[in-house]
């Protein structure tokens, strides 16, 4: 049985040469502690691939997680949206904003960076973000192509920077422009539109949103 598996391995699998027999009791002995050696030295290197390949990747991974931008920039759309349903999402959050937009800054540096207000944007939704000023090359999420500029002005958004909320259908389903919310308010909007609140009544602030 043993010759017939010898002749008919399988397709790209390494055979181990067996190793010679010792004939005397020094040599067995020999190749005992060689064996042994070998055995433990298998035994640390793979513990060491362990906490410093898992452990440090895992590491890496804890770092740059709170650094990641919350609103993620895009030219796809119709991806954002195909990744939203695909995770059983609400829909997809779209920050408007633009390069030399103070306020945008202001809220991304801030407001934005709220643990809670992070967890829940990035839990039910898909955020990403559009230069509402740049005509960037976008596909749409009906997979049309246009651009962020042209997209933004189809979306009225006049005013930066806007967050609007999109449903699964890509329906815009509630918006708030300006920077000036504190985060319990941003949070309160996301599980409205999370919850299906726009379904029954428009959004009712606790804090009115001061202009520019």
């Amino acid at each position: 049985m043993s010759s017939f598996l010898r002749k008919h391995d399988f397709p790209g699998t390494v055979v181990m040469p067996e190793p010679p027999r010792p004939d005397d009791e020094e040599d067995k002995e020999r190749y005992i502690a060689r064996q042994l050696w070998w055995a433990l030295a298998g035994l640390l290197l793979f513990a060491l691939t362990l906490l410093f390949g898992w452990g440090g990747a895992y590491a890496a991974a804890g770092r740059s997680a709170p650094d990641a931008p919350l609103f993620a920039p895009t030219v796809d759309l119709a991806t954002a949206l195909a990744d939203a349903r695909r995770a059983g999402r609400k829909g997809v959050a779209v920050l408007y904003e633009m390069d030399g937009c103070g306020e945008c800054a202001r809220v991304k540096a801030s407001t934005f960076r709220d643990t809670a207000l992070q967890r829940e944007l990035r839990t039910h939704f898909v955020p990403v973000s559009l230069r509402a000023d740049e005509p960037v090359a976008l596909r749409d999420f009906d997979g049309g192509a246009t651009t962020q500029a042209a997209f933004a002005n189809a979306q009225r958004v006049f005013a930066l920077p806007t967050v609007v909320f999109y449903d699964l259908d890509g329906i815009a389903v509630a918006r708030q422009p300006g920077s000036r919310w504190p985060a319990a308010e941003w949070l309160r909007l996301a599980r409205y539109v999370r919850d299906g609140g726009y379904e029954n009544a428009p959004f009712q602030p606790r804090t009115p949103a001061a202009g520019h």
